[in-house]
């Protein structure tokens, strides 16, 4: 109940932002919305999208750990996406090298900011999306010297955080992460 009052209120305030930028009152925007269907559902998409923001540092403590293939970040909000890496010939199954390959030719990227920043604010995250292990293309070197990328999983309560070591076969229920920049 709290999330969809928090919903409700957030999506009064872009509205109210909305028509700030148009000019009009409130009342004015929202019966300039009604009279049409396409402009209404437009407002409706827009204001419900998924928005996560990034912060400056990493919140655990990464002794041992090195990033190899960084994801250039900056502070601001993105837009997460998901997307299949695996082909119809792959027999349900790559190596973890084969989809970050992948990831870099559909330009796909998101990393450990991102994923940090999903799992801060885990009500967010589509619950659809709790079927699919959630990858994070950026490489890192663990502490054992393995190349591994983060993921997020649904353990039936809540969203974790953990690493995968690329050797291992990535299946058709994990989802390489996208992130859009919309704002600083």
């Amino acid at each position: 109940m709290a999330t969809g009052v928090r919903e409700v209120g957030e999506f009064d305030l872009t509205m109210e932002k909305a028509a700030q930028e148009t000019g009009l009152s409130l009342k004015e925007f929202y019966a300039r919305v009604t009279q049409s269907v396409e402009l209404a559902k437009a407002m409706i998409a827009f204001a419900m999208r998924v928005v996560f923001r990034l912060v400056d540092q990493i919140d655990r403590n990464m002794t041992g750990w090195e990033v190899l293939e960084p994801v250039e970040v900056k502070e601001g909000e993105f837009e997460p996406s998901i997307h299949e890496f695996l082909k119809e010939d792959d027999g349900g199954r790559v190596s973890g090298e084969t989809m970050i390959g992948r990831a870099k030719e559909k330009k796909i990227s998101s990393g450990l900011r991102h994923a940090e920043a999903m799992l801060r604010n885990q009500e967010r995250i589509p619950v659809e999306w709790r079927k699919f292990v959630l990858v994070f293309a950026e490489v890192w070197q663990g502490p054992d010297g393995d190349r591994r990328v983060w993921c997020l999983f649904w353990d039936g309560k809540c969203w974790c955080l953990s690493h995968f070591w690329l050797a291992y076969g990535f299946l058709s229920g994990f989802r390489l992460v996208a992130s859009r920049k919309v704002s600083s």
